[in-house]
């Protein structure tokens, strides 16, 4: 069968000063080619670690609120708020960031987002008080925004659709990674350096990510099947993208995840801790293996989504387990079937990542419209991670766990049916 590029083509050939990465061209002869899937699989793992960047500097936070909350004063609500303000930031800018990608360029988009997310770690660090620390927040939120949208766009324009789902397997296991690595060395860190000190490690990772992905990363050469000119389409006309139906339920879903599985992990370690003779510490650890787990999953997802025929029904299997696990989710009762639930919640639910972002950009018809796709989705589950965390808090207050439970359970089943009408959205078209 012929491939694409036997197609005529009927658009202009941009110039390289047009190209969206500003980078040199990738290899002549198609993405097919030995040399050019070798610069695919860079690209996948520089963008990979753009979003580890972001999610290292997310997750510095936590670890530190015990010595950062008397240093500057702050109560917990405002600690919160230190959280928070990445989705606020998220919330604000993903669509409004996709719709400009194309005329920026993938490339310099995410340079200039890890620039905004190391300027704002090093901010933080010399922060004398609360307020600067916010804006600081806010500044490396701006860049994980662009981040999330612009980086698995990238990595969506150098596979074809069938081989999406290694690739953004890899993708998806960015806040996991992430998230693991900061929470593990934060405590290291502050030992040695004060809460400043993880700051400081922030943005000298992220800074060294920018220098690797300003070296490595590239864009497929100009005319090529998955590159578009960029200045040939217009923001409304990407804007028409959203009105696709599959696009929003798979966002409904991913945001029903974020829902579920932020609520549970801010609240698992509180409930360990209070229900199970364990220390904080080995709660703490318990709930972060769903994290590590979550690796494990989003490449197995990942490579499976590749090898079955009917791909969406990997959506509605993880979500259908996932809700029927976190029916136990606050009901554990014994301390030796922690360690098993975590890693099997853990190993289930992050199916559900890799499997919408490898979904996604078939939701729409444009390549450059991918973002915009993703940025959907971003919007959703910001909103999801915004309600998460003190909803299930309302409801477990006071005790009462099993309540929570049948929360997380029946948001999850909401899920499932999303997930039912994204696959039926997706056959018709």
């Amino acid at each position: 069968m012929p491939s694409n590029r036997d197609a005529p083509r009927t658009r202009r050939t941009p110039t390289p000063a047009n190209s969206q990465s500003g980078a040199p061209a990738a290899p002549a002869g198609g993405v097919n080619t030995p040399a050019a899937r070798r610069t695919a699989w860079i690209v996948t793992l520089i963008a990979f670690l753009a979003g580890v960047a972001a999610t290292v500097n997310q997750f510095k936070v936590p670890p530190a609120l015990p010595t950062l909350l008397p240093a500057l004063g702050l109560d917990m609500a405002s600690g919160g708020w230190l959280m928070s303000v990445f989705s606020v930031s998220a919330v604000v800018l993903s669509i409004p960031a996709a719709l400009l990608l194309h005329r920026v360029g993938l490339k310099k988009a995410v340079i200039a987002a890890l620039a905004c997310v190391a300027g704002g770690s090093a901010l933080g660090a010399v922060a004398g008080d609360a307020t600067m620390l916010l804006a600081s927040r806010l500044i490396e939120g701006i860049g994980m925004s662009v981040i999330a949208v612009a980086s698995p766009a990238l990595i969506s324009l150098w596979f074809e659709p069938r081989e999406r789902g290694l690739p953004m397997g890899i993708w998806a296991a960015w806040v996991p990674a992430g998230s693991v690595l900061m929470l593990n060395a934060a405590p290291t860190l502050e030992a040695a350096f004060g809460w400043r000190g993880i700051w400081w490690a922030g943005a000298m990772f992220a800074l060294l990510v920018l220098a690797l992905f300003a070296l490595l990363a590239r864009l497929p050469r100009d005319g090529q099947e998955h590159e578009v000119p960029p200045q040939q389409v217009a923001p409304l006309a990407l804007a028409g993208s959203l009105r696709n139906p599959a696009g929003w339920l798979l966002a409904l879903t991913f945001g029903v995840f974020a829902f579920s599985q932020l609520g549970y992990t801010t609240w698992a370690p509180s409930f360990l801790s209070e229900a199970l003779p364990l220390s904080a510490a080995t709660a703490s650890f318990y709930t972060s293996l769903i994290f590590l787990s979550g690796i494990v999953a989003n490449l197995t997802a990942g490579w499976a989504i590749n090898h079955i025929p009917h791909r969406p029904a990997l959506l509605v299997f993880a979500m259908a387990v996932t809700a029927v696990l976190l029916w136990w989710s606050f009901r554990l009762g014994a301390v030796g079937l922690v360690v098993p639930y975590m890693l099997a919640l853990g190993l289930v639910s992050n199916m559900v990542p890799p499997t919408i972002f490898t979904l996604a950009p078939e939701t729409v018809k444009r390549p450059e419209a991918i973002g915009l796709a993703v940025a959907a989705i971003n919007v959703v589950s910001n909103l999801a991670v915004l309600m998460g965390p003190p909803v299930v808090g309302a409801v477990v207050a006071n005790g009462r766990w099993s309540e929570g439970s049948t929360l997380l359970a029946a948001a999850t089943s909401l899920g499932i049916l999303t997930s039912l009408l994204a696959w039926r959205a997706m056959r018709q078209g």
